[in-house]
Parts: C-alpha cells; sequence; structure tokens
C-alpha cells in the first residue's frame, strides 16, 4: 500500500523506477488465496455438520463482507463526493453499483482523485460471484473451474487490441485480472488439500514464473518485442506471487521477519485498506487547506516533498479516523454474527 501511495503522489515529473502496479496486484493474488481458503473452510465445516447450510452461509458471508469491507468503501465515496471528486460526481451510480472499472475503461482521462477504486470495485464484482463457484459446485469441479476462470485472465488480454475499438482502458476490465483472483484461489485450493506452504515444487515454480515474468517485462521495457508472451506476463507474475504468499504466510526468519513484524509495520498493516481507500483522496482534501502550496514560489523538489509529507499525514488520520469510528466498531458486530451463525 505505500508503494502504491508513493506511485500515485510523486510528481509526473519525477521518473517512475519502478512498477509499483506489482503490489497491487500482489494484494488481488492474496485476495483470492484468502477468500477462497475462507470459503473452503466453511465449505467444510458446514458439510460435516449433514444440514443444508448454503443460503445461511451465503448470508453470513454478504452481512460480513458489508460490515468489512463496505461500510468503509461508502464512507470514502461519500468523503470523495463531499470533496467534489469530478468523475465521481459525473458518473455516481458506476461507484455505488461497483463498476467504476468499467466506466473508467471507456475513459479518455484517467481520473484525478478516485482512481484507484477501479480495483476496489472489480474485487467487489469477484466477492459477489466466486461462493457461488466454490460453495455450489461439485467438489470434483472445482480445479477445473477455477483454472477456467484464471485462463480468461491472458485470455482478454490477448485480444486488448481488438478490445480497443470500445474501450480506451481494456486491461482494467474484470476478465483482463481474473487470473489474479483465480491463481490466488488455486493455492489456496492446493493448501486445503494437503500441500504444504513450505513445498520445495512450489518455491521452484514460483522462482521460474518470476524469472519468466522478468523476461517478458524487461524486453518489453528495452523495446524487444515478445509477440504472444505479453499476454502471459501477469500469469506468471500471479503465479510467482503464490510462492512469496507462500513464504510469507511460514514467517520469515532472522532480520527480515523480525523487520515485518514491527509493531509500525503491523499497525500500517491493520490500517491498509483504510490506507488504500483515502490515499488519493488526500491531495483533494490537503488542497482546501493548504491550497497555496500549489501557488507561485512553492515549486521544486523540496516543496514537491512536503505535499507528499501532507498527503501522507491526511491519508493517515483518515485511515485511522476509518478504523476507530467505521472498522473496529464493525469488527466486534462481525464477531457477533460470527458467533450467531
Amino acid at each position: 500500500m505505500l508503494a502504491i501511495c508513493w506511485d500515485h503522489w510523486r510528481p509526473v515529473s519525477w521518473t517512475r523506477v519502478f512498477p509499483y502496479e506489482i503490489f497491487l496486484f500482489f494484494f488481488l493474488v492474496m485476495t483470492g488465496y484468502l477468500i477462497t481458503g475462507s470459503l473452503l473452510r466453511e465449505r467444510e465445516r458446514s458439510e460435516s455438520a449433514g444440514k443444508p447450510w448454503r443460503m445461511q452461509a451465503m448470508r453470513v458471508y454478504q452481512i460480513r463482507r458489508g460490515l468489512r469491507i463496505l461500510a468503509p468503501y461508502y464512507a470514502a465515496l461519500a468523503l470523495a463526493f463531499v470533496l467534489g471528486a469530478k468523475d465521481l460526481c459525473n458518473a455516481p451510480w458506476w461507484y455505488l453499483l461497483h463498476g467504476s472499472n468499467l466506466h473508467m475503461a471507456t475513459l479518455a482521462e484517467w481520473p484525478d482523485g478516485t482512481n484507484h477504486f477501479w480495483s476496489l470495485s472489480m474485487q467487489q464484482q469477484f466477492y459477489l460471484v466466486w461462493p457461488f463457484v466454490i460453495w455450489f459446485l461439485p467438489r470434483r469441479l472445482l480445479v477445473w473451474a477455477i483454472c477456467a476462470f484464471a485462463a480468461v485472465g491472458p485470455l482478454a488480454r490477448w485480444n486488448h487490441g481488438f478490445l480497443t475499438q470500445w474501450f480506451a482502458r481494456p486491461e482494467v476490465l474484470t476478465p483482463s485480472c481474473l487470473d489474479y483472483f483465480g491463481i490466488g484461489g488455486l493455492l489456496a485450493l492446493a493448501v486445503h488439500r494437503g500441500m504444504r506452504l513450505e513445498s520445495p515444487a512450489l518455491r521452484g515454480i514460483a522462482a521460474a514464473c518470476f524469472a519468466g515474468y522478468l523476461a517478458i517485462f524487461g524486453a518489453n521495457a528495452f523495446g524487444v518485442p515478445t509477440p504472444g508472451f505479453l499476454s502471459f506476463q501477469q500469469t506468471l507474475l500471479s503465479i510467482a506471487l503464490c510462492g512469496f504468499i507462500a513464504a510469507a504466510s511460514v514467517g520469515f526468519p532472522g532480520p527480515v521477519g523480525r523487520f515485518l513484524m514491527h509493531p509500525v509495520l503491523q499497525r500500517i498493516g491493520a490500517l491498509s485498506y483504510g490506507v488504500y481507500l483515502f490515499h488519493n483522496l488526500a491531495p483533494l482534501l490537503a488542497g482546501k487547506p493548504f491550497w497555496f502550496l500549489w501557488g507561485p514560489g512553492f515549486s521544486g523538489t523540496f516543496w514537491d516533498f512536503v505535499r507528499i509529507l501532507i498527503f501522507a499525514m491526511f491519508t493517515w488520520l483518515l485511515a485511522l479516523a476509518s478504523w476507530k469510528w467505521i472498522e473496529e466498531p464493525l469488527q466486534r458486530v462481525r464477531g457477533r454474527v460470527n458467533r450467531g451463525a
């Protein structure tokens, strides 16, 4: 989340030295892994009870999803509306109904302040559909169904050239991103069926796929054409990120592990959803009390850093407020929902 914040806050004149979107893709793969694992465990527990369970489980799932994800999401939309975020004000229903990625795919200009909502909308679409896949299909079909789901991603990217007749940004259409969720889901299914997260085969496959990703990415960065392979670049990255998820789940030894367990990083992790929700709104909010920082006499690297620090301050305050007054109280409600289930 911090890397994505930096990428969105840095001045356009600063050289972009790293593909920061990797961290967003990591978040999407992790979403597929965590949600699929949770749904599989619920199916296992409920089927062992020997009673009808799917509709009750669906109701509890949607309530918990609303309490954890949708309430802060709509709070962020309300703030964006108050701040006058242009695209939200012009097309509010796309954001309210979780279709902003489909809307943004048609825009000639990437919207300021609300462009990060494309990935959140796509996740909401995934959350809505995925329980039907994991809970309603026969167990013997799950692997094939998830593989087919993941295969849509590279197939859609293969046809981006064709889709540009109607879409300015076909890469933010939901089909173009399904391999992130699907491959994360395959990892969860493999672990659920007994694969160890320490598996050397998983680490080896992940390393090989990361090498393949770097080769394709590097070739295109230096202008070397890779016909056909580019459609699979993100698929390889998704598999590589599964290896990282497995390693992180087991834990890193030594200084790296101690660094990642530092209370400051743990706190940022707890508030990471709020950080992502509000980080693009922070510049809009900062422009109200600190409007003069964009005026004459406030140009140059020093003032660029000052503005970034102000964006970070507002983002953190908004994330803290969301956690204290929305997310944390609703976590307690979610706990009661779980006990009631």
